[in-house]
């Protein structure tokens, strides 16, 4: 059994039912939807599902899909109105993008943690390195304001310290800054690590390699970054994950760890 912790939805390019198909095929029983922004750095590559539409989708299927909902937190008063409104409608985790233009330990933003802290809520951001994304155009991506440089994990150490009930998820292994995200996550019992994406696979070459001895595992999360049709990154990391050095932290990788954590947030 899986729990696929990041996918994005994406009406136009993956239908509704192939979501729920794909996961019944594979045996992802809940798949975390986060929602993406209302601009055209996303909705020109067809991530076009917001808060509006992601909550939509995962309202039909609530057994078997969680919602993450996208916040800006610059706005700093009313993050924490979106924060609690979504609060109120069962929501319990968020989704950032530092590398549009923010610090993680900027104290602009503390009080948005607060808020979080108050709550007892889960953030998913997105940590390294950044799409180029010519296609968009190079207006679009000025527009955007991004800046890998946001997206380093040690930007968490002060968060993490003083917002203890937030439960920070770091999506992507924070690639190429994945040793430093390791050892955030081994430090910080509030700090989790998604492995979405290909750059999940160069942190798995990583681990693979170094063998490190401070590996928090009780931390990890299987992730796709997909549309919902995550069946190939189900059946690479199932292989991947039988060679002895990761084999006995398999079911904890690919279900329990989310669960638990699901659980403990009240989102499952």
């Amino acid at each position: 059994m899986y729990i696929d912790f990041h996918i994005h939805y994406l009406p136009n390019v993956v239908p509704e039912e192939r979501i729920l198909l794909e996961m019944d095929k594979y045996g992802i029983e809940k798949s975390v939807v986060l929602a993406t922004p209302d601009h055209p750095r996303y909705t020109t590559l067809n991530l076009s599902g917001t808060n509006e539409k992601s909550r939509d989708l995962v309202s039909r299927h609530p057994d078997r899909l969680v919602m993450a909902a996208y916040i800006d937190p610059r706005n700093v008063m009313e993050a924490q109105t979106q924060i609690e409104q979504h609060y109120d409608k069962g929501v319990r985790f968020v989704k950032m993008w530092p590398g549009h233009g923010f610090s993680p330990d900027d104290p602009m933003i503390y009080p948005v943690w607060e808020k979080l802290n108050d709550l007892k809520m889960g953030v998913i951001l997105h940590m390294g390195m950044l799409g180029v994304r010519p296609q968009v155009g190079t207006k679009v991506n000025r527009m955007a304001g991004m800046n890998a440089k946001f997206g380093h994990p040690v930007l968490l150490d002060q968060p993490a310290r003083i917002f203890p009930d937030v439960t920070f998820i770091i999506a992507h292994t924070a690639y190429p800054w994945t040793l430093e995200a390791l050892e955030m996550s081994f430090m910080f019992e509030n700090i989790y690590i998604d492995f979405s994406c290909g750059l999940g696979y160069e942190a798995y070459n990583l681990i693979d390699r170094l063998h490190p001895g401070r590996l928090p595992w009780e931390r990890f999360l299987f992730a796709s970054d997909t549309g919902g049709n995550a069946g190939s990154f189900v059946e690479r990391w199932s292989e991947l994950m039988k060679e002895p050095f990761f084999a006995p932290y398999a079911e904890d990788f690919f279900y329990n760890n989310a669960r638990k954590l699901m659980e403990r947030l009240g989102a499952w």
